[in-house]
């Protein structure tokens, strides 16, 4: 068992350029085939197309006038970029589709009567976690954390069961950091972690030009933008049974993360070592053997360094997994898209531990500096 508190997943959800749900992703890393292509709007400085990762479907336009009517009643004004708004209109509706899994909530008949009698509540509260992209300012992290608010309490969950946790600056721009709090002491009996983002417009770009760090022919390690956004819905053991289909839902069983000394990025050498101590101590605090492990899925993009620091842990690690097979790397088919990109890993791995009744390791290398690894799989271990 995990030596530390689990938290079950109940669903996942994802709007990424190849798959809109975990399970159609997930189909696509497993086929090799999904990739960045010519971009049909964003151009260079010199005026070619660059590559990107691109939803198609995002109606940025129908999310503006949504939203605008009530940012105004609610007296807000922030500026979104149409880069914002992409990640706005994705977002919202992965905070839609996790919202409506509480739907089934047995204690949500009961909550009005509790109220109007003034008794104990029995519904739990709703933990409702952002995890922003570094450049969003507190006035626009404000505004989207209250319409993801709105959203939820729109799909039916009652206005007094839901909290936003607090802004913690950088801090709610990792993933990590937000899953290693939730997975604390005293971890919440119901919380939603979500995350949404875009690096398609042209201020995207030009910031990317600036620093010499946009994927083209003179620059094969630069990044490719992406975009899109990805959401867990994390539960204690009851609420999970409350919830639940039935079946065993995957469990978040343990979050290791740290900081390299040196930026990857300017490194001459890849080196995985501190990703092998996080993998250990990750399947350690999992209560799991590394032998139990039947699948990696990443943030790893295209860049050399980021993959040979996987592949340098795959093969110390995990040697039992075909790296052609047995490893997805969501950057390499998504682009680049901070938070997103791990999240959206994390939502494939609670996929495929539930397809594969086997434990998970979610490895994230795309920043210069952060990497996690987080442990995915059934609550109690199925030998191997």
């Amino acid at each position: 068992p995990p030596r530390g508190p689990s938290l079950s997943l109940v669903a996942a959800a994802v709007r990424a350029p190849h798959g809109a749900s975990p399970a159609e992703l997930s189909a696509t890393l497993a086929e090799n085939k999904a990739r960045p292509a010519l971009d049909p709007e964003l151009n260079d400085a010199y005026g070619y197309p660059i590559m990107s990762a691109r939803i198609a479907g995002i109606d940025a336009d129908a999310t503006r006038a949504e939203m605008s009517d009530w940012l105004a009643a609610n007296h807000l004004a922030p500026h979104f970029s149409d880069e914002q708004w992409r990640a706005l209109s994705a977002g919202g509706e992965v905070v839609a589709e996790l919202s409506a899994n509480l739907g089934a909530h047995p204690l949500l008949e009961l909550h009005a009567g509790q109220v109007a009698r003034r008794e104990p509540l029995s519904l739990p509260m709703l933990q409702l976690q952002p995890v922003w992209q570094a450049d969003w300012k507190p006035e626009h992290r404000q505004a989207a954390a209250l319409w993801f608010r709105h959203l939820v309490i729109q799909s039916g969950w009652p206005e007094d069961r839901i909290t936003v946790a607090p802004d913690r600056g950088a801090l709610d721009t990792e993933a990590g950091a937000a899953l290693a709090r939730l997975l604390s002491n005293e971890p919440p009996a119901l919380a939603m972690l979500v995350t949404c983002g875009s690096h398609l417009g042209s201020g995207s770009v030009e910031q990317l030009e600036n620093v010499s760090a946009l994927f083209n022919a003179n620059q094969p390690q630069g990044q490719i933008p992406g975009e899109g956004a990805a959401g867990l819905l994390l539960t204690d053991a009851l609420q999970a049974t409350l919830l639940g289909n039935g079946g065993e839902q995957p469990q978040l069983l343990a979050v290791s993360s740290a900081r390299l000394p040196h930026s990857a990025d300017q490194s001459k050498r890849a080196s995985a070592e501190l990703l092998q101590q996080l993998s250990a101590t990750a399947l350690q605090g999992a209560g799991r053997e590394a032998s139990a492990v039947a699948l990696i899925s990443a943030d790893t993009d295209h860049r050399t360094s980021r993959v040979m620091e996987l592949m340098g842990v795959a093969s110390e690690a995990v040697p039992q997994l075909d790296p052609g097979v047995d490893i997805f790397s969501v950057g390499a088919s998504c682009g680049n898209c901070g938070a997103v990109t791990w999240l959206t890993a994390l939502a494939v791995a609670r996929q495929e531990a539930e397809s594969r009744k086997a434990a998970v390791l979610c490895i994230s290398n795309l920043d210069p500096f952060r990497r996690d690894v987080a442990v995915i799989g059934p609550a109690v271990a199925v030998p191997v």
